[in-house]
This record gives structure tokens, C-alpha cells and sequence, in this order.
């Protein structure tokens, strides 16, 4: 299993010989394919339907491992896994009388995949405290970002408009919706990281700004996905966004992939850090 620091992006466990028939860890395996651990464990243990005891066992590792690295295992979700034939355990059966016999149990190769329940869109609503619709995730799957964290359209994490696939359309439209962009990354400039004293702009946490139908659509990343800050986040965007004329609510895309780096941060960040004795 990856150790407890790779939860950033994923977790993944293999296991070359656990005691299971192919075909029950087969079926058993994709009835928990999307679940959370937690949910996942309790139906294998537990049913409905079928259960799997030595699967069961594999998410108590897991569960384990995440709490050890601070990551709730409500929010480590299941998304893909494998069940392959291993070589059968034989061993000998000693019967009265001096007579033998061999036994030989099947046994299994079991790869799960995690990865966190961040990469989902979470948070957000309008500042009256109503939720906003739109795009959920499932199975731990990003709304609205393609696969590798980039973002999809509009005003990019540098404030710099992004591929012309993804601007927004060119005419008094585009341009009013790249300035409502543009005044919700200003607006992100006085939310403060709790823990670093900088900004969350320049600290490189703001992968992607846009104002769909009035509602700014955020995508943002931390430290860690472990990291108990999002609920403060969102708190603070809130605050923040709420004077904005244009901007009607809000919504918050959490990814961790790619994971944060240090290299994320601006220059101005830098300085900023420095200012309060980080070496950076």
C-alpha cells in the first residue's frame, strides 16, 4: 500500500495473496466500485447482497491508513480495483490412522485505487445561504475539469485566458464574463491562508476563476487533502464575494490533482512568506 503522504493525489493497495475465490472477489469488488471506504466495508461485512470478509478486512487496512494521515475514510472513495487468480495455498489434511490427504485453497490478487472525496464540487451557494445548482461528482470525479487538474475554459490560474477552445465567446459577452472573472480573483486577493498568513492567489491554491450565469465558479486546491481548511475557505470566499455587484453566489471545485506544490507560488507570495520568516 502507497504510504500515508501519497493521499494527496491517490492510495493504492495491492495485495498478491489474500484467501477468495476469482469469482466472488470479482463481483463482490465491483458492487463497492464508487463507494466510500466506510460504506464500502460495511457492505462488504455486512451485506445487502453478497458478502466478502477477506475484502472487508483489506478496507480495515485502508481505513487504518487513512485516519493515520488524517484523511476522514467517509471522504476516500473506491475508484477502480482488480481481482486476478493467484496460485492455491496447499497444505497437508492428516486424517485418523496415519492417512493424509491435500487440501488446496484458491486465492486472489487484490489492487483498490482512492483517491479523496475532494475532487468533487463542494460548497459554495448563493449568499443568503441557498445552494447553487450544478455539476456534482461522483466516484470522485471532477466536475467541470478535465483530467489533470487544468482548467476548462475562461481565466486560468495566472490570470491568463486559456486555450481559444476555452474562452469565452469573443463580443461584449466574452469580454463582460472575463471581467466578472477578473473581479473575483481580485476579490480572492483578501482571502488569507489561516495557517501562512498569505493569500490564497498568490499562495498558487486558485487553479481556475469563471462566473457561469451570474455564479463564480472556483477551482481551488490545498496544501494536502488532508488539510482541515475548506469549510474556512469557503467561509471566507463567501465573505468576500458577497460585495461583489455582478457576482450572485458562488461554487468551490475542490482538486488535488495535480497536487500543490511549493513551485505554485508567485513571486509576490514568495516575498509575502519572507516578509513573516518563511524560507522559501
Amino acid at each position: 500500500m502507497s504510504e500515508p503522504g501519497t493521499l494527496t493525489a491517490e492510495l493504492q493497495l495491492d495485495e498478491e495473496q489474500i484467501r477468495l475465490a476469482e469469482p466472488d472477489g470479482r463481483v463482490a469488488l465491483e458492487a463497492v466500485i464508487g463507494l466510500d471506504a466506510m460504506r464500502a466495508q460495511a457492505r462488504l461485512r455486512f451485506g445487502p447482497g453478497r458478502t466478502c470478509e477477506p475484502l472487508a478486512r483489506l478496507l480495515d487496512r485502508v481505513i487504518v491508513r487513512a485516519e493515520q494521515a488524517g484523511l476522514s475514510p467517509a471522504r476516500l472513495i473506491l475508484v477502480a480495483g482488480r481481482v486476478e487468480a493467484g496460485e492455491d495455498i496447499v497444505r497437508v489434511r492428516r486424517k485418523a490412522h496415519g492417512t493424509a490427504d491435500w487440501i488446496a485453497s484458491p486465492t486472489c490478487r487484490v489492487e483498490m485505487t482512492f483517491r479523496p472525496a475532494g475532487l468533487h464540487a463542494s460548497g459554495g451557494g448563493d449568499f443568503t445561504g441557498q445552494s447553487l445548482e450544478g455539476e456534482g461528482c461522483s466516484g470522485g470525479v471532477r466536475a467541470g475539469v478535465p483530467a489533470g487538474g487544468a482548467p476548462a475554459s475562461g481565466v486560468g490560474a495566472g490570470g491568463v485566458p486559456g486555450s481559444a477552445a476555452g474562452r469565452p465567446a469573443a463580443g461584449p459577452a466574452g469580454a463582460e464574463a472575463g471581467e466578472r472573472a477578473a473581479a473575483v480573483r481580485e476579490a480572492l486577493l483578501d482571502v488569507i491562508d489561516p495557517d501562512l498568513g498569505v493569500n490564497i492567489v498568490d499562495l498558487g491554491f486558485v487553479r481556475h476563476v469563471e462566473v457561469q450565469e451570474g455564479a463564480a465558479v472556483i477551482t481551488m486546491t490545498l496544501t494536502s487533502a488532508a488539510c482541515p481548511l475548506t469549510s474556512i475557505m469557503e467561509d471566507q470566499i463567501r465573505a468576500e464575494l458577497a460585495g461583489l455587484r455582478d457576482v450572485s453566489g458562488f461554487r468551490v471545485n475542490w482538486v488535488w490533482l495535480p497536487p500543490w506544490r511549493p513551485a505554485d507560488i508567485t513571486g509576490s507570495g514568495r516575498d509575502q512568506l519572507r516578509a513573516i520568516g518563511f524560507s522559501v
